[in-house]
């Protein structure tokens, strides 16, 4: 029958067997094939729906597909910060990307026929084609959008907006680096964001090589990532103990000595069982997103010459992954505390679920987001509110995990003491 397989962990329990075997048996339990198939279902579909995007188009269009090349040309070439001297070698490369775009383009025909023949002439016309378009309130002539973007595709063009997007943003830095404080007490800022702002000024902060798509895509894929890993875990452990209640397994368990402890038993498979499914989520995930390249940039730091955001700390690409990996990974054991203890107290799979959908909602989809958005930076605790203090996210975490531990051990501890109605 049914409640065959269900009873074996009691009668295990009543023959006396050791914990070891047990916490194997319940590992069995949470384990089952069919629940795995639909949670790799769900994760295939949920993969292809939401972070796939963000491997697809890592640089997400040809502006920033430029600068990822350059930035990765620059770090192999410099290191991971453009320093002064660097910096003036920028216009000799400028210079040549000139030339290759002037030979680039006179193998146009179209460009050829319309007398564009070299970088000066082909902005003078983009110019004047954008201030005719305007004034006609926005009606573009099809056959100029045609060759101007054909221009675009046959050239250098994006490499060489980006050289002087860069250079631009380097020199504005540079000049305007005296205003920076008063910019921000003017603001209104706390006097540790101001003082944290005024440490960041010095080039070795100011100048990182790491590129604005890389930023970016870390952390959309990482808010998609924790998603899923708080999802999936809620998905595996929401029926363990229900289960047992369905199968009326308690009265069973508690006929022996150790049947009394067996709650704590099936709560340490269960937290050992989401780290588990946690580090093979860290791993499946990280395959993609490694490909793509962004480990070339595990020296540079987080604030650079493309603005993202004002890091609290001054960590590195590479430590900040490690840091992103460890915020899901609390996350992660934090709803699993959540879902055992709900499912300790739900009579049925309709009541776990109708517990299960909001802790995922509030744990994965709520503050998992929030806090994966770009987490140790200035940033508001909403778009108008307070600014956050420095290492509120730890706060969040530590107090999250805390509590889910805390209910876990109150719930064994009340295990011991109840009776067997």
């Amino acid at each position: 029958t049914k409640q065959i397989h269900f009873k074996l962990s009691a009668n295990l329990i009543i023959r006396g067997c050791d914990g070891m075997t047990l916490f194997k048996w319940e590992l069995r339990k949470i384990w089952r094939p069919g629940i795995l198939a639909a949670m790799l279902l769900l994760g295939v579909v949920y993969y292809w729906m939401f972070p796939e995007f963000y491997i697809e188009y890592f640089c997400n269009g040809p502006d920033a597909e430029a600068q990822f090349q350059l930035a990765s040309e620059w770090v192999a070439q410099y290191g991971p910060t453009l320093e002064p001297e660097e910096r003036a070698e920028l216009d000799g490369q400028l210079a040549e990307e000139l030339e290759t775009f002037n030979e680039q383009i006179a193998a146009i025909p179209e460009a050829a026929a319309a007398g564009l023949t070299d970088y000066r002439t082909f902005c003078a016309f983009r110019d004047d084609y954008y201030t005719d378009t305007a004034a006609s309130g926005g009606d573009a002539d099809m056959d100029l959008e045609s060759l101007v973007q054909r221009v675009y595709s046959g050239t250098n063009w994006y490499i060489i907006e980006e050289i002087q997007n860069t250079m631009d943003l380097y020199d504005a830095h540079e000049k305007d680096r005296t205003m920076e404080i008063p910019n921000r007490e003017a603001m209104g800022q706390p006097e540790a964001m101001v003082r944290r702002a005024d440490q960041l000024t010095v080039p070795e902060s100011a100048h990182s090589l790491l590129p604005f798509p890389v930023k970016e895509s870390t952390r959309e894929y990482g808010k998609d990532l924790v998603v899923w890993c708080v999802l999936s875990i809620v998905l595996l452990l929401s029926p363990t103990l229900v289960r047992d209640r369905l199968r009326r397994t308690r009265a069973m368990q508690w006929t022996s000595r150790r049947g009394r402890s067996i709650l704590t038993t099936q709560m340490a498979a269960a937290l050992c069982s989401a780290l588990v499914l946690t580090v093979v989520n860290l791993v499946i995930y990280a395959i993609p997103f490694l490909a793509q390249g962004p480990l070339q940039f595990h020296a540079c730091g987080l604030d650079g010459i493309w603005a993202w955001g004002t890091p609290w700390f001054d960590w590195t690409y590479g430590t900040y992954l490690i840091v992103l990996a460890g915020m899901i990974l609390a996350l992660s054991l934090a709803a699993a505390g959540f879902t055992v203890f709900l499912s300790q107290y739900s009579s049925s799979y309709i009541a776990m679920l109708l517990k299960a959908l909001p802790l995922f909602v509030a744990v994965g989809a709520v503050l998992g987001s929030w806090l994966l958005n770009q987490p140790f930076c200035f940033r508001r605790f909403w778009e108008t509110g307070p600014w956050m203090p420095k290492g509120t996210e730890t706060a969040v975490i530590v107090i999250l995990v805390s509590v889910s531990v805390l209910l876990c051990a109150l719930t064994c501890r009340r295990q011991r003491k109840r009776e067997l109605l």
